[in-house]
């Protein structure tokens, strides 16, 4: 049971992680002049600078969901990640807000908002790729545990 929680926390953090990296660096690439270091430089800085506080604290609540619903049926499962991916990704969105305005991004000009509102951007495609990496982890890598059927002894013998 141990190995199975630490594999679907591993799975469900990587998995995700590695389509939002894709998925924003698909995003930047649309207008760079330089592939390797918007893939290299920009994406791991939205993605770890401005989204870290979400996926910290994601992953975080995936260990805790992991093991407190380990007994649970696959549904809650995905439900419990979603919606703690939902609510990491409203924490951080919070925070950024709040320290935008209490630096005083949000006065001249408007420039600390459009912080934010990237890292509304990004915290959806984030929130995508978690939902898919959880789907694809519990439904189809970690598949459920189907009940064991009888032996049939319907099985007619020649007479």
């Amino acid at each position: 049971m141990t190995r199975r929680i630490v594999l679907e926390i591993v799975l469900i953090i990587g998995i995700t992680i590695v389509l939002a990296w894709l998925a924003l660096g698909a995003f930047a690439l649309t207008d760079s002049a330089d592939p390797i270091g918007t893939l290299v430089d920009q994406t791991p800085r939205v993605l770890f600078g401005l989204l870290g506080i979400a996926l910290a604290l994601w992953t975080v609540l995936v260990i805790i969901g992991a093991i407190v619903q380990r007994r649970r049926r696959v549904g809650w499962r995905i439900a419990t990640h979603v919606v703690s991916l939902i609510a990491a990704l409203v924490v951080n969105i919070g925070l950024l807000a709040v320290l935008t305005v209490a630096t005083g991004g949000g006065q001249d000009g408007g420039w600390g908002m459009l912080v934010v509102a990237i890292a509304v951007g990004a915290g959806g495609l984030l929130l995508v790729a978690g939902t898919v990496s959880v789907v694809v982890v519990e439904l189809l890598i970690l598949r459920p545990k189907r009940p064991a059927e009888p032996a049939s002894a319907s099985v007619s013998e020649p007479a």
